[in-house]
């Protein structure tokens, strides 16, 4: 996990998380949620919600949504398979997860084809194997070769034989949440006594719970397993297209469904934020590795700090289709973001292509590559006596690459890069000019040539 920096980069005033919070509320009491579960309305009928059944619209009073929300906890531990592997969540700390939901898998320079479960598996140890990923993931890719109803039991077990790390389940319904869980439940044990499995439910925007979804976080939420919820909002497409008005509507779907959560059981974990936000309005799609993704990226952590409930986001995205510079400069943006927000959980982390529709090994690598800056940066500054070194340089000018000083702290001070060559511009001309996506496959292959998986 990368400590949180000292002080958070804040984008709004207190005015302006009042502003996003009294439109939250206001969307909530006016215009409710949608929400295509009978027994979800009737929940929030009982505590005081009004439901309109033939719509199945519930509008809830900001008086009521507050009372709910407070009940989520601020802080919660995720358990492992490996007790060294829990991942601690609220506390001032950054986790990552790597891509969700793509269908397709890309090589270096984005040639795409669809996804098995090969390819699932290659994802799923990659992410075992790296220790800059926290949680090891979900629905890695999508594989084709595998049937949607078996793909909830088959990718559970599959990651939970890959990787000692926490995951998330399926949340294809009621019957694959189910499913997935009965699969944790036969390596973990007793997961009703302590949250194992994340469930993503992505709310459709706008203003909307579709059934599949409902489904699957009841079934989540009522085996006291934790949820993470994401509005999929699109400035100008599903939501309005300036920032202000979508991350009201933002708000006023996750705080609906954070009260839903703690309505079915009081202090149900959760975790709220936002995925892709931005939009391109060229084409009518999404917007991911766009500077107003990373704007919301911030926006939203300051509110979620507002209601004390742990902040997810989309750190390491990208729309470009190969690993590029572009690849590399959105994915720098939107990791660093992350970070400065004080986000808690970072999913889509490492090897996404396209606006997350494509994985790619080698983007995976060079992710990994970028969360090591990000690190490194995370550490802070050394300032004691030892690390001012004020006896050598007063000593006079010196070859401090061989004083005693230099070889002592010189792995702790110095970030070593594993992408880019130790060589002169002649050597490297001489190699036949290798780049960071050359190297970073020669490591995803080392890798994924060990025999053993973590934890086995």
């Amino acid at each position: 996990m990368i400590p949180h920096p000292t002080d958070y980069a804040l984008l709004l005033s207190q005015d302006g998380v009042e502003t996003v919070i009294t439109g939250a509320f206001r969307i909530l009491d006016e215009a409710g949620l949608v929400i295509q579960s009978e027994e979800a309305c009737e929940r929030f009928a009982e505590v005081g919600a009004r439901w309109d059944r033939e719509s199945m619209r519930v509008r809830i009073a900001p008086e009521l949504a507050r009372e709910h929300v407070r009940n989520a906890p601020s802080k919660w531990v995720l358990h492992a398979r490996n007790p060294e592997r829990n991942v601690t969540v609220g506390a001032r700390s950054l986790a990552l997860a790597p891509g969700y939901g793509s269908a397709f898998v890309a090589d270096a320079r984005g040639d795409r084809r669809t996804a098995t479960l090969e390819d699932f598996r290659r994802f799923a140890r990659l992410a075992g194997r790296s220790d800059a990923i926290d949680i090891t993931g979900g629905l890695l890719v999508e594989p084709a070769d595998v049937a949607p109803e078996d793909r909830p039991a088959v990718l559970t077990r599959t990651l939970l034989e890959c990787s000692d790390k926490p995951l998330f389940g399926s949340v294809a319904g009621a019957d694959g949440a189910g499913r997935s869980l009965d699969v944790a439940r036969e390596v973990l044990g007793d997961i009703e006594a302590r949250p194992s499995v994340l469930g993503l439910i992505n709310i459709n925007s706008p203003l909307r719970l579709d059934a599949r979804m409902a489904e699957a976080m009841l079934i989540y939420v009522r085996a006291g397993q934790p949820i993470v919820l994401t509005p999929g909002i699109l400035m100008g497409i599903t939501a309005p297209v300036t920032l202000a008005g979508a991350m009201a509507q933002a708000w006023a779907e996750l705080l609906g469904c954070v009260t839903l959560a703690q309505v079915i059981r009081p202090g149900a974990p959760v975790i709220v934020g936002t995925g892709g936000f931005a939009a391109d309005l060229r084409a009518g799609g999404s917007g991911f590795g766009r500077p107003e993704q990373a704007v919301s990226t911030l926006v939203a952590a300051q509110i979620a700090r507002h209601f004390s409930l742990p902040y997810r986001c989309s750190p390491g995205v990208t729309g470009a289709m190969g690993v590029d510079v572009r690849a590399g400069y959105e994915s720098m943006m939107t990791a660093l973001a992350g970070w400065q927000a004080g986000a808690h959980l970072g999913l889509q982390a490492a090897g996404t292509l396209d606006c997350i529709n494509t994985m790619s090994l080698a983007k995976f690598r060079v992710d990994l590559e970028i969360w090591g800056y990000v690190k490194h940066m995370a550490r802070g500054v050394r300032m004691d006596t030892d690390a001012l070194a004020l006896d050598d340089v007063l000593a006079g000018p010196a070859d401090h690459l061989s004083l005693p000083h230099t070889v002592e702290h010189f792995r702790e001070a110095c970030f070593m890069p594993t992408l880019a060559p130790a060589m002169s511009h002649d050597s490297w001309l001489e190699a036949g000019c290798p780049d960071a996506v050359d190297r970073a496959m020669e490591i995803v292959e080392e890798w994924l040539s060990e025999t053993d998986a973590p934890g086995q």
